[in-house]
């Protein structure tokens, strides 16, 4: 079968995500059990572009379909409507779809290829294709391809994306080389552990210290990069407020209808049909028949009069539509599974359906309305339209104006002379406070353009208009601050507050320290002081420790000793820690001889999937993967798409 196929080759090759190939075979195979909405019926708009390819709803449809399947064979029962949803599998699924576009592109740009030889080759060897060890016939293959709803072409298009991909991974393992160095410190890693028991004294447990100044000052010099001030800039700016033109505009009726008529795909809508629905799940628990049954039973207590909605609360296994008494929000054709979309789109308004099979398990379906499809009038979308065209003009006359006021701004052009620019022109100016370059600005927001603008000019230039939030910005440079070291009057407060929090973690140090001098146990010291031992649990080199977090000096500590030793004590970012090393995991030299061969495919694995990751993410924001236009409704309330792969 086809998911034993790529498990085997997967064994072999071991260089790949498995989610993104899983998600082109399930695309290919669909398990040779599943079904396809790339036939009739099937949306053909386009739910995202990739570099000039589209990828359609048709293709996503399939797509979250397969990897909702995989995520229900994962989960078992606990998989549901909601867990989907929180999972984000739609965005999931079209995020492996842009993936394997992305992939393949760069197959092609490093000279792969596969051969219709190879495709043909690699389609004989699968065992559903054979009889007694031989090709079943063009006519079988044929038919065989037929059930499944895809075509010759079709497939072995697909197989040879599947191959090219295969293609790639071979040629990014084979660009990674991983050193017996770095195999024995992975290994390590791995392998090294410790268990503590351990009392921390806190330092805010020590009470008021005394601080001189001249240990403020002492400590300062010493350490005066971390106090560094960093370069910052002043500027005044003029803001070109679209806001405020949006009211000086006015959009003829006129405008809006030829906006109306060159756009009406826009304002296109397919029919849709709204319908609430009660779900009973086939389980081991729960068989066909008595699943059947049970709907049936809701079924005759509807139509004896009980409330669709109490019973949809009580008994629906779709938990979120349960909340709203089994309804569902409109849909369209393409976007329920087959069986359940024909049911609802058959019915009538006020008929009950049902039972009704589908790979959720069995549905009752009460049919509430129907929206034809077809172009929504000017009356319905003209504010929409109106508010549009008013954004787009409005922006357009505040980037004219800014560019002309922007002309009119010199270098030696004072304050006064800048302000009264603005006034009379009805402009915004205004004065920063100091700023870094990655700092969020007051009425501005974070801006990297804006800010990397007032970094790049020198004192007196001006900048050309910058897109903000509100309109358009033309910024002066009034003052550059280069980074400095600070006088201690600048930053006393920071200054003296780190010496206060060092020297009370010196001294719980040192109380500890005095305790452990004594030759006094963890738990004496523990006592003596009325604090608690802890035990968390064990941890590697770069694990964390329970209560202290990822404190470097304790676990560099606890592996270097042996199980009853005692170390510290240490400084913890909260005051001082001493412990006592409860078990050891150490290092064996044999057993690492024997691992290290399976160690080192493991790393190498590990970097082929950090150097895919790094290949999407520099080929995802050269391509700029764009939604289409539909896409953002289909994913519903919540499934808001991201860049993320």
């Amino acid at each position: 079968m086809a998911l034993k196929f790529i498990r085997d080759n997967l064994k072999s090759l071991k260089w790949f995500l498995v989610v993104v190939l899983a998600a082109l075979v399930w695309l290919i195979f669909a398990d040779w059990g599943g079904y396809s909405q790339s036939g009739a019926g099937a949306r053909t708009d386009v739910a995202a572009t990739v570099g000039g390819e589209t990828i359609s709803f048709g293709e996503l449809q399939d797509a979250y379909r397969n990897l909702e399947s995989q995520y229900r064979e994962a989960f078992g029962e606990q998989f549901n409507d909601e867990l989907a949803r929180q999972l984000n599998l739609k965005m999931q699924a079209l995020n492996q779809l842009i993936n394997q576009r992305i992939l393949l592109r760069e197959a092609r740009r490093i000279g792969l290829r596969v051969t219709d030889e190879e495709v043909r080759e690699q389609i004989l060897e699968y065992p559903v294709f054979q009889r007694d060890g031989r090709f079943v016939g063009q006519e079988e293959y044929r038919q065989h391809l037929r059930r499944f709803r895809t075509t010759p072409a079709e497939f072995e298009r697909q197989q040879r994306q599947f191959m090219l991909l295969e293609k790639l991974g071979s040629a990014l393992a084979a660009s990674v080389y991983v050193s017996d160095a770095e195999v024995e410190e992975a290994y390590r890693e791995e392998v090294e552990r410790a268990k503590i028991r351990y009392v921390e004294l806190p330092a805010a447990e020590i009470g008021d210290v005394e601080v001189a100044e001249s240990e403020l000052e002492t400590y300062l010099e010493e350490h005066a990069a971390q106090f560094e001030i960093p370069a910052r800039r002043v500027v005044d700016y003029l803001l070109v407020d679209t806001g405020k033109l949006r009211q000086e505009v006015e959009i003829a009726e006129d405008a809006m209808r030829a906006y109306y008529d060159a756009n009406q795909a826009q304002y296109t809508r397919p029919e849709r049909v709204t319908a609430r629905h009660i779900l009973r799940r086939v389980t081991p628990e729960r068989p066909e028949e008595v699943a059947s049954q049970e709907i049936e039973d809701l079924r005759r207590r509807i139509e004896s009069g009980e409330d669709f909605a109490q019973l949809a609360q009580e008994s629906s296994d779709d938990t979120v539509s349960a909340r709203a008494g089994g309804t569902l929000r409109p849909f369209g054709r393409g976007e329920m599974v087959p069986e359940f979309e024909e049911a609802a789109f058959s019915a009538q308004d006020g008929e009950l359906v049902g039972p009704v099979r589908s790979a959720h398990g069995f549905h009752l379906i009460e049919k509430l309305s129907y929206a034809p499809g077809g172009v929504q009038s000017f009356e319905e979308v003209q504010p929409a339209i109106s508010a549009r065209l008013l954004a787009e003009e409005a922006g357009r006359l505040a980037e004219s104006k800014a560019f002309e006021i922007a002309g009119r701004v010199t270098p030696e052009m004072s304050a006064e002379d800048f302000r009264a620019l603005a006034a009379a022109e009805g402009l915004e100016a205004v004065t920063t406070e100091p700023f870094g370059e990655d700092d969020a600005l007051p009425g501005l927001g974070r801006n990297p353009a804006f800010n990397q603008a007032a970094f790049e000019l020198a004192v007196g230039e001006v900048s050309q208009p910058i897109s903000v939030a509100r309109g358009q910005a033309i910024l002066k440079v009034r003052e550059i601050q280069e980074p400095r070291l600070p006088e201690l009057a600048e930053v006393e407060d920071q200054v003296r507050q780190t010496v206060v929090d060092e020297k009370r973690k010196e001294a719980a140090r040192a109380r500890l320290a005095e305790a452990a001098a004594a030759g006094k146990s963890v738990d004496e010291v523990a006592g003596e002081l009325g604090l608690e031992v802890q035990e968390p649990a064990e941890f590697g080199r770069r694990g964390t420790i329970a209560g202290l977090g990822r404190s470097r000096a304790v676990v560099d500590a606890a592996l270097a000793l042996e199980t009853g030793e005692v170390g510290g004590p240490l400084a913890t970012d909260r005051g001082a820690v001493l412990f006592a090393v409860a078990e050891r995991k150490s290092f064996d030299p044999a057993a690492f001889a024997e691992a290290r061969e399976t160690k080192r495919e493991t790393l190498k694995e590990q970097r082929v999937r950090e150097l895919q990751q790094a290949i999407l993410a520099e080929r995802r924001q050269e391509l700029n993967p764009q939604y289409g236009a539909g896409v953002i409704e289909s994913f519903g309330q919540g499934e808001q798409p991201s860049s993320q792969g």
